[in-house]
């Protein structure tokens, strides 16, 4: 009503008391609308904290008392991190199968030896509570390095003359020498060599024996490889299809194949899936690193291979269902091996379990991945 009085300065007496009575008028039915409204605003206003959907928020994860692991990249007991890891020596002849906590290394080498028959050794963190780990077999040279690029204790059943003189400079426990009785036993399932085993506890008293350090230095801060920060991380887009993988060993002829739903790769050889005797579980992988090496006979006279891992080659990384070439450079000595994309940048590989193939680069073209 002020605008009309703005507007209409000149009006009536008559007109203006009309027009004042009219404006009482409206002013109460003004009012009493506005009432009504802030009735209702305030009544809006009332309910709508309690009608308002709560937004829930995920808790915060804390990994108190835990550290990534050097060997999977996965959360694991801080004071088992730190701890120095145990690098076995395991069988994978025909007649050795199934292997037994097999699935329980964080890490699977596996290398041709003699005769083309592959061999596996299985880096461990957290062994405390197995009761039977194996069957154990004898070390081979590049083993020894490989142990040492993890700063493990290198645990085996007997050895090579080519392996001796690296055995004197490294923690080892031999089943063959005085400390086989500690960390080794045998049992009557089936024929020596193929029957001896260790034990969590076992390797614990033969490290104790030793007199072994059982801990990293001071300064170490990380393993061979670098992992991405989750599980599923890396997922190798543009690279090929990998649902399928066979590295190139045609005497066990093994192969891995992807389980989308896992995530996993399960293992197989010799025709059959290959099986974990623990708990009865198929074997298998997160990732798998193809490492293509040259070779040659230590002699002319001797089926014993030296497999030059300290060189360097091509290869393949293989995670998630898809595979990427690589080439991968050799330390001196027991410096770590460094695997690289073909833009150079050091690989990434998911947190989880990893199976390194070493492939003699004769049987390069053996190789199927598809």
């Amino acid at each position: 009503m002020k605008m009309l009085r703005r507007v209409l300065p000149f009006a009536a007496l008559l007109g203006c008391l009309a027009l004042a009575a009219c404006s009482n008028e409206a002013t109460v039915e003004i009012s009493t609308q506005t009432q009504e409204a802030t009735a209702e605003e305030s009544e809006v206003q009332t309910l709508a904290p309690e009608t308002e959907p709560e937004t829930e928020t995920e808790p915060v994860e804390t990994h108190e008392g835990e550290k990534k692991s050097y060997l999977s990249g996965l959360w694991q007991d801080e004071d088992k991190v730190n701890r120095r890891p145990v690098a076995i020596m395991l069988n994978n002849l025909e007649q050795a199968l199934p292997q037994t906590a097999i699935n329980r290394a964080e890490i699977i080498y596996e290398a041709p030896v003699e005769g083309l028959i592959t061999r596996l050794m299985g880096i461990y963190e957290d062994y405390d509570d197995l009761e039977k780990i194996g069957s154990v077999r004898s070390a081979r040279t590049y083993f020894v390095f490989w142990s040492e690029q993890w700063d493990s204790i290198y645990a085996h059943y007997g050895q090579c003359d080519y392996a001796n003189i690296y055995l004197d400079q490294i923690d080892n426990l031999n089943g063959v020498l005085g400390i086989g009785n500690t960390v080794y036993y045998r049992t009557s399932d089936r024929r020596a060599p193929h029957n001896a085993y260790t034990s969590g506890e076992g390797l614990a008293a033969g490290i104790e024996q030793m007199g072994y350090r059982t801990d990293h230095e001071a300064d170490y801060d990380r393993g061979v490889f670098l992992f991405a920060d989750e599980p599923g991380d890396v997922t190798l887009d543009g690279g090929i299809n990998a649902e399928y993988v066979y590295p190139g060993y045609t005497q066990n002829d093994a192969y891995f194949e992807y389980d989308a739903e896992t995530g996993h790769y399960l293992r197989y050889e010799f025709g059959n899936p290959q099986i974990d005797d623990m708990d009865g579980a198929q074997v298998y992988t997160d990732n798998i690193i193809i490492q293509y090496c040259d070779w040659e006979h230590y002699f002319e006279t001797t089926p014993y291979l030296w497999i030059n891992i300290w060189s360097e080659g091509e290869g393949y990384y293989i995670t998630q269902g898809k595979a990427i070439p690589i080439t991968w450079v050799g330390g001196t000595e027991y410096e770590p091996t460094s695997y690289y994309d073909l833009d150079g940048n050091e690989i990434e590989l998911n947190p989880g379990k990893t199976w390194v193939c070493t492939v003699l680069n004769s049987n390069q073209d053996d190789t199927v991945i598809e």
